[in-house]
């Protein structure tokens, strides 16, 4: 086991705090897009496209949301999804708990802070205090009012106060207006002459002279010790009018060590950066110092992150750190400053650990505090936050703190088996929000080796009904569910015990395989995946129940899909809420058979997808009154079922499978690429057993089915299993993906893309090349090529044999693959028939 895997799944996991942060805005606010990425204005934001935080969070968001990585195609998915949609997605995939919102900022058609509640549990509200002083001028210059120092003080003390009970800290950005040497005996003939020089300055009324600030300053501390609430104080960068000449933290040494407010707890905001060394040298000898490490985790590069964050951890106690993401405007930038600081966190404290400085129990007690205890403890005397967590601790070591929505009845734990069905445990919602989503629930180890013909373990699997595993849900994939409005499903991971992944878990083994490819060549691989099915109906003939074809249109047919429209709508309407793009819909070559093609993604997130393709397909057409079926090979006198995947190698955002110079290129492709896909296409006889895993699946490979049965590969040719694809877009001569067109339906798509993916990481090591390419129908040559594995029989024994793929996806993983397979060629074998029932699993 890798010698951090405790403290990683304790970063990982632990529910956030977000101490500071600012409100959303409207998807049609005036606020351009690009500000998510830089605190630039003007001009200079056009610049934010060549910053590296520009270049990682677009690749970032781009793998949230399944989509290109590109600035256009992001925007494209928001606008598509819609602002609940995207809000829902980033924070729960951020996994916040609680968020503090400082409001005195104002964005155009800017969400009121209440709303927010919508996307997490808990929602506080941070009083700017020189916001409130500004609308308070404001509205006397509208009244027509004279101002005095009297009465302003007046106005804004009985403001501030009224606030007490429902706010959870204050906050100051006098840091970024006059600086941080703070005057707490500022005279009060300086301070009204301030007041009616600001007063009478610019309408409307913005507060700049110094002595004023200090004031205003000053007179809030008085009003945060009798309400013992925090003063948050803006320190380093993050305004572009911020003078850092005036910033440097230990300008406050006068305010910290003046006994009127040596009870105040103070809160230096963003890690102080650059004055991170002098933050930390305040936490450490004042006791009512506290930091901030927001804003500083994702507006500058990776470096730059752990050395401001080790800077901090040089001397400020651990005990006095807080994490905020310091998001505004956008849900991703909470997603971004939530999924970077639990990268750069680990690493600090991997560095400690190794330096000495920590334990690993210690390091992981450090990222619990610095994620939510420290916020917790920190703000706790106040009665609002015990109002926000109520009777439910926000646990740091729950995976999601998540509110039960009051409309849902049940929520499904989904999962695919070792032949591709996909089952599922059913909880009520109180029990899944109070206990299940952390602790998943109990599932026997022979699931994982159930056949397709029977719900009892295979022999010779080594998974017994003896034992058990937990099946522990995801809280990231989890989606209401579009056709059934009272419920919820989610995704669930296989492990031993919370925490503790089970071998033959087959999100896992992607993630597992995926690491390698990462790790070894730093790449990672998209899939896209085209769902053939087909529409059936039910009837009668002479007592007999039958399913036949939903019509009798023929591929692409207008009329055919005009008929299925209805459903066809729904379905896609269904997929779109879940956030599955939709690239195309078309009537299939045979008939009442369909396809839907869904956009590429990350592979992990693809193979979640279709499972839930496959859901919301089958499941609306039942609500019409029909059945679709997957099964690869339904008629035999028809055109069978596959789910073609299309791949491509992906590095640091960009597409390396592609050629870079079609000069320096046999094939339009990139010497990784092809290493890759060489490997693909020697392990292929093996892989089929995991991808076309039914002996039904070898009735749908057939030469002149547009299938691939023969052991070649082509450009652009449809009778090859393995095809280099160059569509619209691609400039002539180039490739940019590959398409395998064996997988199909019944193939746990986790396991599929694992294989395939182990294959890839084979060619790339040993560096095999492709034989020539075969560009014509193969039953048309003279000499017919070599014909794939015609059964499951034989690619079975190419698996058994491929000492590769179980030393890459496990051995005792592959034998238990290989244990269903052989339990199901014995079962169809002398049940011939039988398959024709496998319509209502498949």
């Amino acid at each position: 086991m890798e010698k951090y895997s405790e403290l990683r799944e304790a970063v990982k996991n632990v529910a956030v705090i977000d101490a500071h942060c600012h409100n959303l805005v409207a998807m049609n606010s005036s606020f351009p897009f690009l500000r998510c990425f830089s605190n630039a204005e003007g001009g200079a934001l056009t610049d934010a496209f060549n910053t590296l935080f520009f270049k990682r969070s677009i690749r970032d968001i781009a793998e949230l949301y399944n989509c290109n990585a590109s600035l256009t195609d992001v925007e494209g998915h928001r606008n598509l999804t819609g602002f609940d949609a995207i809000g829902s997605k980033c924070f729960s995939a951020a996994n916040i708990s609680a968020i503090f919102i400082d409001d005195g900022v104002d964005f155009d058609k800017k969400r009121e802070w209440e709303c927010h509640s919508r996307f997490v549990p808990a929602v506080g509200r941070i009083i700017r205090i020189e916001h409130l002083a500004e609308k308070i001028l404001n509205e006397e210059l509208q009244h027509g009012s004279k101002i005095t120092l009297e009465s302003f003080t007046e106005l804004f003390l009985t403001n501030l106060k009224s606030f007490s009970n429902s706010v959870v800290a204050m906050k100051s950005m006098g840091a970024y207006k006059s600086g941080l040497k703070i005057d707490t005996h500022v005279s009060m003939m300086a301070v009204e002459e301030g007041l009616l020089e600001d007063f009478n300055a610019k309408r409307p009324v913005q507060i700049q002279n110094k002595n004023l600030i200090d004031y205003i300053f000053k007179c809030s501390l008085k009003v945060a010790l009798q309400f013992n609430l925090p003063m948050q104080i803006h320190t380093g960068f993050g305004d572009t009018n911020s003078d850092l000449k005036k910033c440097n933290l230990l300008l406050l040494r006068e305010l910290l060590e003046d006994k009127r407010f040596s009870k105040c707890r103070f809160v230096l905001l963003h890690a102080s950066y650059p004055f991170s060394k002098e933050a930390s040298y305040l936490a450490s000898i004042y006791s009512q110092v506290y930091l901030d490490i927001g804003l500083t985790v994702n507006k500058i590069s990776v470096h730059g992150m752990k050395s401001s964050i080790k800077e901090i951890l040089e001397l400020a106690p651990i005990n006095k750190v807080m994490f905020s993401s310091g998001g505004y405007a956008f849900p991703e930038t909470f997603y971004l400053g939530v999924k970077r600081a639990r990268d750069v966190i680990y690493s600090v404290l991997t560095d400690a650990c190794d330096d000495g400085d920590l334990t690993i129990p210690e390091a992981i007690r450090a990222a619990e505090g610095i994620f939510n205890k420290n916020a917790l403890n920190f703000y706790k005397s106040d009665k609002f936050i015990g109002s926000l967590v109520g009777s439910h601790s926000l646990d740091v070591r729950s995976k999601v703190y998540v509110e039960q929505p009051k409309d849902i009845t049940f929520v499904r734990l989904v999962w695919a088996d070792t032949c591709g069905q996909r089952r599922c445990r059913v909880v009520p919602s109180k029990r899944f929000y109070d206990i299940t989503k952390n602790n998943g629930v109990g599932l026997t180890r022979g699931a994982m080796a159930m056949a397709s013909f029977s719900d009892a373990p295979v022999d010779y699997s080594d998974l017994t009904p003896v034992g058990e595993i937990r099946i522990i849900p995801d809280m990231s994939t989890k989606h209401r569910i579009p056709w059934s409005k009272h419920e919820e499903m989610v995704l669930v991971d296989m492990h031993i015990r919370p925490g503790e992944p089970w071998e033959y878990c087959p999100r896992n083994t992607l993630r597992r395989v995926s690491k390698i490819l990462k790790e070894e060549f730093n790449l990672v691989m998209n899939a896209g995946f085209e769902n053939e099915f087909y529409l059936l109906r039910n009837i009668v003939r002479e007592g007999v129940e039958q399913w036949v074809p939903f019509d009798s249109s023929h591929y692409c047919c207008s009329s055919g899909f005009d008929a299925a429209s209805p459903i066809m709508q729904e379905m896609f309407s269904c997929l779109h809420s879940m956030g599955i793009i939709v690239e195309q819909l078309h009537g299939e070559s045979g008939y009442g058979q369909f396809e839907i093609a869904t956009g590429h993604a990350r592979c992990i997130h693809s193979a979640d997808n279709l499972i839930f393709v496959r859901e919301a397909v089958r499941a609306v057409a039942r609500k019409h009154g029909f059945l679709v079926t997957f099964l690869p090979k339904y008629f035999s006198d028809s055109i069978g079922s596959g789910s073609h995947v299309h791949l491509s190698l992906w590095e640091n955002g960009q597409n390396v499978f592609i050629a870079s110079d079609l000069t320096k290129s046999k094939y339009g492709m990139s010497k990784i690429g092809e290493k890759f896909m060489a490997g693909v296409f020697h392990h292929l006889p093996s892989i089929l057993a995991i991808i076309a895993p039914l002996p039904n699946s070898y009735d749908r490979i057939q030469p002149n089915m547009w299938s691939g049965a023969h052991h070649i590969w082509g450009i652009e040719n449809r009778e090859a299993p393995i095809r280099a694809a160059c569509p619209p877009g691609i400039s002539s001569g180039y490739v940019s993906n590959f398409e395998i067109k064996s997988f199909d339906a019944c193939a746990n798509p986790h396991f599929g893309l694992a294989s395939i993916m182990a294959a890839g990481i084979d060619g790339l090591r040993k560096n095999i090349s492709l034989p020539e390419p075969i560009d014509v129908n193969p039953s048309t040559l003279e000499v017919e090529p070599k014909r794939l594995p015609t059964n499951l029989n034989e690619s079975v024994a190419a698996l058994e044999n491929n000492f590769m793929l179980k030393e890459i996806l496990g051995e005792k993983l592959v034998d238990a693959i290989l244990a269903v397979r052989k339990a199901e060629i014995i079962y169809y074998g002398n049940n011939k028939s039988a398959a024709k029932q496998l319509i209502h699993k498949f």
